[in-house]
């Protein structure tokens, strides 16, 4: 790739987010394929921020660093949204939602699952790109209430999350950038759908 790379490749600026899709993690195989449940979608995203984790060590010798290695063990996200609706809250953290009385339910036994998360970001020009987590585990959110006042203020919910590695491939992370070389369009047509053996291509 270094190789056949153009020099001065210039993009337009990113300007917007929208389209937050998850997806829960069914199976994740140290051999095989990850397989993925329903991709749902969770309207009104605000802002998404990316920060990964890295480790770095240098070896010294003579008195002077001669290797330095660098690796990335996870990203922590943090999801803003409008608003976070009880039942996508659920979902989330794997807690049980009763539909009949709109109550969610939570218990100390309750586990939060993985997920795939999806999302988009609109540039300056109309191009987009894609980003897609492989598996994701969210924490439970923090909730602030407060009076009305007079000057108003809307309180908008995050929540955190740790990306890691699938075990299927040891993949985290695919973005998709439809101003890169040899982007297709296919790629940004299919990002939220599952193929038919429930993994994304």
């Amino acid at each position: 790739m270094a190789d056949t790379l153009k020099s001065g490749i210039v993009n337009s600026a990113l300007v917007g987010i929208s389209n937050f899709h998850v997806a829960k993690v069914v199976d994740d195989p140290t051999s095989g394929a990850t397989t993925y449940d329903t991709v749902i979608s969770v309207p009104q995203l605000r802002q998404v921020q990316i920060k990964p984790k890295n480790n770095s060590a240098s070896l010294y010798g003579d008195n002077v660093a001669v290797e330095t290695a660098n690796a990335t063990s996870e990203y922590d996200l943090t999801i803003e949204t409008a608003q976070l609706p009880t039942e996508y809250r659920a979902l989330l953290m794997g807690h049980t939602f009763d539909s009949a009385t709109g109550t969610m339910k939570v218990s100390g036994d309750d586990v939060a699952p993985y997920f795939a998360v999806m999302f988009e970001a609109q540039k300056n020009n109309g191009k987009k790109r894609f980003v897609r987590f492989t598996k994701v585990k969210f924490a439970e959110p923090d909730e602030t209430y407060k009076t009305k006042e007079e000057s108003i203020s809307f309180t908008t919910p995050s929540i955190t999350g740790t990306a890691i590695y699938r075990n299927s491939d040891k993949l985290a992370l695919v973005q998709a950038d439809e101003e890169a070389t040899g982007y297709q369009a296919t790629t940004g047509e299919k990002w939220y759908t599952l193929n038919d053996q429930k993994t994304f291509d």
